[in-house]
């Protein structure tokens, strides 16, 4: 009689959890790294951007990386991806280098219908190693 009515209490716990958690599903792809200011400590990187935005048919895509004072080489690439059938295509990348305070990637192109994303690949070297990381625009619609 015990074992029934904990199986009773475990079979009700778990509908109550299982409807109370929602659907983690979504109707558009999402970026598992969206741009935001980064608030990682790194020891060379200091500050990292990654934008999209479309306006008639031309994307704007921007990448920029900035280094701290203990950071030496810059290097960032930026690459345009286009969601198509349930993962992301490599459409147009562009990259810069830099031994300077900060590198950037600052391109347009021509675009149709879909949606995209920037995706940011930045590194920066130091006196002991490199850092370097990966960062997604928001997607945009067109």
């Amino acid at each position: 009689m015990l074992s029934k009515k904990i199986i009773s209490f475990a079979a009700s716990a778990l509908i109550v959890f299982s409807a109370a958690c929602p659907a983690l599903a979504a109707s558009t792809p999402r970026s598992t790294k969206e741009s935001s200011p980064i608030h990682v400590d790194y020891a060379y990187i200091n500050r990292v951007s990654s934008t999209l935005s479309i306006s008639n048919g031309t994307a704007h895509i921007f990448g920029y990386v900035q280094r701290t004072t203990s950071g030496k080489r810059i290097d960032v690439e930026s690459t345009l991806e286009r969601y198509s059938g349930g993962s992301w295509d490599r459409v147009a990348s562009w990259s810069a280098s830099s031994n300077s305070y900060s590198a950037s990637v600052s391109k347009t192109y021509r675009v149709s219908g879909g949606t995209y994303r920037v995706a940011t690949y930045y590194s920066v070297s130091g006196s002991s190693g490199s850092e370097a990381d990966t960062l997604y625009s928001k997607t945009v619609n067109c």
